[in-house]
């Protein structure tokens, strides 16, 4: 699969924890596009935001089942700082990346709890949900699929890569299919998206 041929869909192929670690993969390789320009006033609260955000896509990647930060907090700060970015296009759309990871990240917990709860489990795996909440962690599963694939492109879009995503993040998509985490809609085995876990340097 090029890099062109990757689409959103294509991430249902991997389980959650696999999807967000993608995602977070794809808004650590621009970070450093997202921070505040040298002297900014609100430079603290921003940075803050985007090492929160980042470490909450990476606590569900790992496993972790009591993140460091809660979820909606994380969203609402990063969102926060939001028009804070614009003005520059590499950063607005490095900053994107950020955020879209963090809606990821943010909505693969939430989907992972409405899944856990044992009312919410369907009788047969292929048979209707118990109660219409389970229909909330579908939609909700749909999402985190959805933010991870446009982190991807917004980080594409900070470095102007033109085939609409980098090169580094459809290696990470091939490796992470060759790992064999888990299957999708489930959170799937734990990893580390950093660059000392299987994955590696974060690269271009």
């Amino acid at each position: 699969m090029s890099v062109a041929d990757l689409r959103a869909d294509d991430l249902k192929k991997l389980p959650l924890r696999a999807i967000v670690a993608f995602g977070a993969r794809c808004a650590r390789r621009v970070e450093h596009l997202a921070q505040p320009p040298e002297g900014h006033p609100e430079a603290a609260r921003w940075t803050s935001a985007i090492a929160r955000a980042l470490q909450l896509a990476e606590d569900f990647a790992r496993g972790r089942a009591d993140p460091g930060t809660d979820p909606d907090t994380a969203v609402q700060e990063v969102e926060a700082c939001w028009d804070l970015a614009r003005g520059e296009l590499p950063r607005e759309n490095a900053y994107a990346a950020v955020v879209r990871a963090t809606h990821a990240a943010a909505a693969a917990f939430h989907a992972t709890r409405l899944r856990g709860e044992p009312e919410h489990r369907r009788l047969l795996s292929s048979g209707p949900p118990l109660d219409p909440a389970h229909h909330v962690a579908d939609v909700t599963t749909d999402l985190a699929a959805l933010g991870a694939f446009t982190a991807a492109v917004d980080a594409a879009d900070a470095i102007s890569t033109t085939d609409g995503l980098t090169s580094g993040a459809a290696a990470d998509f091939r490796r992470l299919l060759d790992l064999k985490l888990g299957n999708y809609p489930e959170p799937g085995r734990p990893i580390d998206p950093s660059s000392d876990g299987p994955l590696g340097p974060l690269g271009s």
